[in-house]
């Protein structure tokens, strides 16, 4: 193989040559379910009843909270739900005065509805009275019914958490609280407000009873009462013989800095040296078992030592402690607490870019609404432009013979890289075999589909003798310094929290979430000996295992690496003609050949309160060849751009490929082989890789002809709910990115790296070598 030493490449688009505007496009084609006539008739009379309610609400609530609206719970036919008819549901709920009714949404199907006063109930009536003027609305909307929260049945003297609903009115909103504390003193309860995330009303009581609970279960803006969840870092620790050499920092010398968000790092004899002189704690040291934390931290900084492997080329780093996370002998934690516990903490620093966070809750996420915990982590980071490394959660099903449990409420977070867990090993009575999920890992999908864990590590193998737990776990270090094994997800999250790190470091770029993401992403594969179809692949084990530093910022004379950051405004797309493809990648019978890996990284727009749409915003995708450039009318008043391509194949589709080669398991290429089908799927991470030898006959003639041309296009698109609300708050919608393309010459022929190089060149790309820190580091093996 050849030695990879050439390093990775950043390109720009070509000012107003790569730029496009979006242009109109669609019909007014009349869809299937629209009802007509007596059906029609009928379910605007259903639709009616119900509203009679308002009238009641209105002449009963209490003057003081007058100002809260009403809310309506509606249930949107599955086959409406597109967001093409989104604007004539809005329209349907439209008062004279007040839009955009819409607030928020319970699941995939189900809206509330915010009614302001007893005059925009009428309106909604004569907007479903007038159902000839409304088909398409009316037919979409399957139910009406007063809005009801959730109460869940909650024992006594126990710590619970409200949730009110968001108005998307900072004066109500505002006016809500007020009034919701007021209304709790008078109650003689006792309650605090939590801060979770800015689209998030959270409160929390403890000790309540059933009785305060029922006392206010009429609130006005009440949206649930549910249990306070509780955290946990269960472990079991095993001992061992390992001996390992400590190794210190090397004086005058730079390192990355890692901020470990747990239990409180041990200063024993091996982490000792690594641990910046400052530090962070929400407890004092008597409440602090600093075990979890401990076995955390070396494995970020030995963890390739202590297992004799190269897995992320970390050659030390830094430690940040910052102790989140009590003694659970002494105490227990809230998610409220434990969100403003790292809040706090990655606040006071956030010049340290990369953390680590290996804590979790044992409740699975919902297969539709992302969890606030989730909800919170995203905020954290946007608002500090950091990464948290977060893991996906550990289940014991496997003790009752049972599938594996979903990725865990904690780890459906979207901007956080989400780690699972593979087996390093396989003893006797282990139930994993090696590289495979480990028995007690969690898997995907997350909420709404989402691709979740991002990543896998190696975290331990179990399995039972008779019905005793078996642990084959990894190394770490103890407190003490001994040598331990331990098994779990939190333990797998460190390696890629190690990366990332050493990625960070070398690349002497800007700091930029998209792009570390991207990097990782875009080198996983899949390990040795997985032989399951790639969507099983993707939900077991989300893109793979990442590479090592150096084997990701560097390529070898027969591939290259080009990477893309950019921002794109909606209402505008991002379209490359003249790609540069090397044009050297032709075989004997005319066509183009080659491994084509593309990643795709958004930092996307969300909205706390749409439950299964809490990502707002999607980028597409689109690489392939034209035939030629065409001169466009712009004359016509749904054509803006003057010029675009003719004939355009897009190779990324999975359509293109042989079922043979999608159903391959056992080939080389099947680690690496990404071939998914994200439709409209609003997924911030996207990634290809296909083989074009692997293409259909019929699709190689008409895409990868010697005399075609090639395109990169990218295209980002949001839901009517963001469009909307920029709209009402002047705000232009937009998505930072990265996009990393890998073109690699599968016979090892050609010099791809040059020639790619060159092209460039000719074809006006400003380029350059990723930068990358002098390597002056002294690595102790």
């Amino acid at each position: 193989m050849a030695k990879k030493n050439l390093p990775i490449k950043l390109f720009q688009k070509r000012q107003k040559i790569d730029d496009r505007r979006v242009e109109g496009g669609g019909g007014n084609s009349i869809p299937k379910w629209q009802l007509t006539g007596e059906e029609l008739a009928a379910r605007a009379d259903s639709l009616l009843e119900p509203l009679n309610e308002l009238d009641a609400f209105f002449e009963k609530r209490n003057e003081a909270r007058s100002f809260i609206p009403a809310t309506l719970r509606i249930d949107i036919d599955d086959n409406a739900i597109a967001k093409s008819h989104r604007k004539d549901i809005q329209k349907l709920f439209n008062g004279q005065i007040t839009k955009n009714n819409i607030i928020g949404f319970i699941d995939s199907n189900s809206a509330i509805v915010k009614v302001d006063n007893l005059e925009h109930g009428k309106a909604i009536r004569r907007n479903i009275n007038h159902y000839h003027r409304n088909p398409k609305a009316v037919s979409a909307v399957e139910n009406i019914e007063i809005f009801k929260p959730y109460v869940a049945d909650i024992k006594e003297e126990s710590t619970v958490k409200v949730s009110l609903i968001d108005f998307l009115n900072y004066e109500v909103n505002n006016a809500i609280k007020i009034s919701f504390e007021n209304y709790c003193q008078q109650k003689n309860i006792d309650v605090k407000e939590a801060k979770y995330s800015s689209g998030l009303i959270i409160y929390k009581i403890k000790n309540a009873t059933k009785a305060q609970l029922d006392s206010i279960s009429d609130f006005e803006a009440l949206e649930s009462i549910t249990f306070m969840p509780k955290y946990t870092v269960g472990m079991d620790l095993m001992g061992s013989t390992e001996e390992l050499d400590v190794k210190t920092p090397v004086d005058n010398i730079e390192y990355p800095v890692i901020g470990v968000l747990d239990s409180g790092i041990a200063k024993n004899k091996y982490l000792k040296p690594w641990l910046l002189d400052r530090s962070f704690s929400s407890y004092p040291e008597e409440l602090v078992d600093t075990t979890h934390g401990s076995c955390v931290s070396s494995i970020i900084l030995y963890g390739d030592e202590l297992e004799g492997q190269n897995w992320t080329g970390n050659s030390g780093c830094k430690l940040f402690d910052a102790t989140v996370f009590p003694d659970e002998k002494q105490e227990s934690i809230d998610e409220d607490e434990l969100i403003a516990n790292i809040r706090e903490a990655i606040k006071k620093n956030s010049d340290i870019k990369i953390w680590n966070l290996s804590l979790g809750t044992r409740t699975e996420a919902d297969l539709n609404d992302f969890s606030d915990f989730g909800k919170a982590l995203d905020d954290i980071q946007l608002s500090n432009e950091v990464i948290i490394c977060k893991s996906t959660g550990n289940c014991r099903n496997f003790e009752k013979g049972f599938p594996k449990s979903r990725i865990a409420r904690s780890g459906d977070s979207i901007r956080s890289l989400v780690v699972g867990s593979i087996a390093h090993s396989k003893n006797g009575h282990d139930l994993a075999e090696v590289n495979h999920p480990s028995p007690f890992t969690r898997i995907g999908p997350g909420p709404a589909n989402s691709i979740k864990p991002d990543l896998v590590s190696y975290g331990g193998n179990a399995g039972l003798n008779g019905s005793t737990l078996v642990q084959n776990g990894v190394k770490a270090i103890a407190p003490d310094g001994s040598s331990v094994k331990i098994i779990g997800t939190s333990f797998s999250t460190p390696r890629v929290t190690s990366l990332l790190s050493e990625l960070n470091f070398k690349v002497r770029e800007s700091f930029n979430p998209t792009l570390l993401k991207a990097l990782a992403i875009h080198s996983a594969k899949y390990p040795l000996g997985v032989d399951f179809p790639i969507n099983e692949k993707v939900k077991q084990m989300g893109f793979g295992v990442a590479s090592s530093a150096d084997e990701i910022i560097y390529n070898d004379p027969h591939e290259i690496t080009l990477i893309l950051q950019e921002n794109i405004n909606k209402g505008e797309f991002i379209e490359i003609l003249d790609f540069p493809f090397p044009e050297s990648l032709i075989d004997e019978e005319g066509y183009f050949y080659g491994e084509v890996k593309i990643t795709l990284v958004g930092q996307p727009v969300l909205r706390e309160k749409q439950g299964a749409e809490y990502c707002q915003s999607n980028l597409e995708m689109m690489f392939g060849t034209y035939e030629n450039i065409k001169d466009r009318d712009t004359t016509k008043s749904n054509i803006l751009n003057p010029i675009g391509p003719d004939d355009t194949q897009n190779v990324l589709l999975d359509s293109n490929y042989k079922s043979a080669y999608i159903k391959d398991t056992e080939s080389d290429y099947a680690r690496e082989r990404v071939l998914l089908n994200y439709g409209k799927k609003y997924q911030p991470v996207k990634k290809y890789s296909v083989n074009l030898n692997e293409m259909k006959a019929a699709r190689q003639r008409d895409s990868l002809a010697s005399n075609r041309k090639w395109y990169a296009k990218i295209k980002g698109t949001y839901r009517d709910f963001a469009e909307t609300r920029a709209i009402e708050d002047g705000e232009v919608l937009n998505q930072d990115f990265t996009m990393i393309v890998t073109i690699r010459d599968t016979k090892g022929q050609h010099q791809v790296y040059n020639e790619v190089s060159r092209l460039l060149v000719d074809r006006n790309f400003i380029h350059n070598n990723i930068k990358l820190r002098e390597e002056t580091r002294i690595r102790i093996d």
